[in-house]
C-alpha cells in the first residue's frame, strides 16, 4: 500500500492522481472527513489524522511500504515531519519520499529549506529507505498573478532579473509516482526543475506571446514587498520564509536547470509556455 500525506495539496493531490491514473490503489491521510470526500474515489482509501498527533498515524501507515511526506509551510515543520518519520519506523521498513524545495542545505540561508535539510537528515538516519526531491519552485505560482493579469496586464514582484529554473507540479509528481513504485530511486536526493531557467520579465514576455497582449512585470523593493504582505494578514514567520524565497530567486540560487525528470520518467519536463497554453484561460479576460 501506498500512502500520500498532503493528498489535498498541489504535490500530494497531483501525485495521487498520477497514481490513481495507473490503476493503483492509494491510502491518503487528511485531516479531517470534509477533505477525505475531495479525494475520495473507488481507487483512494482514506484515514483521518494529523502529523501533530502522532497516535493518528498509526493506522495510516498500517500495512504501507511506500509513503510521500509533503506538508504545508509551518514553523513546527521539522518536529511534525519528525513525527510522520518515527511513525513509519515503527511501522516498519516503509520507504519515505520527502519533497524538500529551494535551499535545501543545513545551514542554509532560506529557513524552510534549513528545515527541509534537518528533516532529510533525520530521515536518513532513521534507517528507513528514503528518496529526497527538491524543486525550487512550483510554475503553479505564476497563478496567483492571474486575477492582476486579467485586469491589467501586470503583474508585481521582487525578484529582479533573477532566473528560476520553475517546474510544472504535474511533473514533480510524475517523478513522486515512479520513486513511490520502484525502489532503484532509494538513497537518492534529486533536484527537480522544468527545462528553463526564467525571470520574471522573462515569465512577461512568455505570456504576452501566448496571450497576444503585452504583459508586463513590475519589480519592486523587497522592503515593499514585505510591508504588503504584512498588510495582508500573513503570520510574520510566513512573511520572513517569503522574504527568503525572494532574495534567494534574485540572487539565481534556482538558476541551474536539471534532466532528472525526463531521466527518471522518461518524459521531458513540461515547459513554461506549454503550462501557460494549458492554463491559457486563467488569464485572459
Amino acid at each position: 500500500m501506498i500512502l500520500i500525506t498532503g493528498a489535498t495539496g498541489r504535490v500530494g493531490g497531483a501525485t495521487l492522481r498520477q497514481l490513481t491514473n495507473r490503476g493503483l490503489a492509494v491510502r491518503a491521510l487528511v485531516r479531517s472527513s470534509e477533505k477525505a470526500a475531495l479525494v475520495a474515489s473507488p481507487l483512494v482509501e482514506t484515514v483521518i489524522g494529523d502529523l501533530a498527533q502522532p497516535r493518528s498515524l498509526e493506522a495510516a501507515l498500517d500495512g504501507v511500504t511506500a509513503a510521500l511526506l509533503v506538508s504545508p509551510l509551518d514553523p513546527r515543520q521539522v518536529e511534525l515531519q519528525g513525527n510522520f518519520i518515527d511513525a513509519a519506523r515503527r511501522a516498519g521498513r516503509v520507504h519515505v519520499v520527502k519533497i524538500s524545495g529551494l535551499g535545501t542545505a543545513l545551514g542554509s540561508p532560506v529557513r524552510s529549506g534549513h528545515w527541509h535539510a534537518q528533516t532529510e537528515t533525520y530521515l536518513a538516519d532513521s534507517g528507513l529507505p528514503f528518496t529526497h526531491l527538491r524543486p525550487p519552485f512550483f510554475m503553479q505560482n505564476i497563478l496567483r498573478f492571474a486575477p492582476a493579469i486579467r485586469a491589467n496586464g501586470a503583474f508585481v514582484g521582487s525578484l529582479k532579473q533573477g532566473k528560476v529554473a520553475m517546474i510544472d507540479v504535474d511533473d514533480i509528481a510524475a517523478v513522486a509516482a515512479t520513486a513511490l513504485t520502484t525502489s532503484a530511486h532509494a538513497g537518492k536526493a534529486y533536484a527537480l526543475t522544468g527545462p528553463e531557467a526564467l525571470s520574471y520579465p522573462d515569465v512577461a514576455e512568455r505570456l504576452s506571446r501566448v496571450l497576444g497582449r503585452t504583459v508586463v512585470y513590475q519589480d519592486v523593493p523587497l522592503e515593499t514587498m514585505r510591508q504588503r504582505l504584512l498588510a495582508s494578514g500573513m503570520p510574520v514567520w510566513h512573511v520572513d520564509v517569503q522574504v527568503d524565497f525572494s532574495t534567494a530567486l534574485s540572487a539565481g540560487h534556482a538558476a541551474i536547470v536539471t534532466n532528472t525528470v525526463e531521466a527518471v520518467t522518461g518524459t521531458p519536463a513540461r515547459t513554461f509556455e506549454q503550462f501557460i497554453r494549458e492554463h491559457v484561460e486563467l488569464f485572459r479576460r
